[in-house]
């Protein structure tokens, strides 16, 4: 079934095989990542790890799939969502994830592994197991991990663990083109 991504996922369109993708996200643009999650719901059923504090409303989501579908209640079935509330909870639903072969999405993966009331190095070893769990579990699906970048100290450290296991990493400047628009109308 042809999901229609349009930029800046249109790369993700022919995935098949199990790997992780990691994509470094410059600017905020809530509407791509939104068409993201519908295009994936049409493709069936999927994982998706809300690590951050946003995540979509299912009102915006279902527009999204209104494009593309009039059955949006079963297409909404397909995602199965799951919400760590901290970096601990993170790594534990990774480690119990099972091998599935429908594809997982992770939404600000480092949003938890930036609390400064936890120990740098304590963050960083459960860091390290996410990786190693998302490591496993690339063999026998695709995973998306989408990163925030951001100017914070721990920022590259952080960046480079997740992408020294990433089998392909993009870049992805969402937001700029329709905001330069709207500047251009004023």
């Amino acid at each position: 079934m042809n999901t229609l991504l349009h930029p800046p996922f249109q790369h993700l369109q022919g995935i098949l095989e199990p790997r992780l993708y990691l994509i470094e996200l410059v600017g905020k643009e809530h509407e791509s990542i939104t068409e993201l999650i519908a295009a994936l719901a049409l493709r069936g059923a999927f994982d998706l790890i809300a690590a951050g504090e946003w995540l979509p409303d299912q009102n915006r989501i279902r527009r999204a799939l209104r494009r593309h579908t009039v059955a949006v209640k079963e297409t909404l079935d397909h995602l199965i969502l799951a919400r760590p509330f901290t970096c601990f909870q993170f790594r534990d639903q990774l480690e119990r994830a099972n091998s599935q072969k429908h594809l997982m999405l992770v939404l600000d993966f480092l949003h938890h592994f930036y609390n400064p009331d936890l120990d740098l190095s304590l963050r960083q070893r459960v860091l390290e197991e996410c990786c190693r769990h998302l490591g496993r579990l690339s063999h026998s699906r695709q995973i998306i991990v989408l990163v925030q970048r951001l100017t914070v100290d721990e920022y590259q450290n952080f960046f480079f663990m997740i992408a020294s296991i990433a089998d392909e990493i993009l870049e992805a400047e969402i937001g700029v083109s329709s905001e330069a628009v709207q500047d251009s109308l004023f």
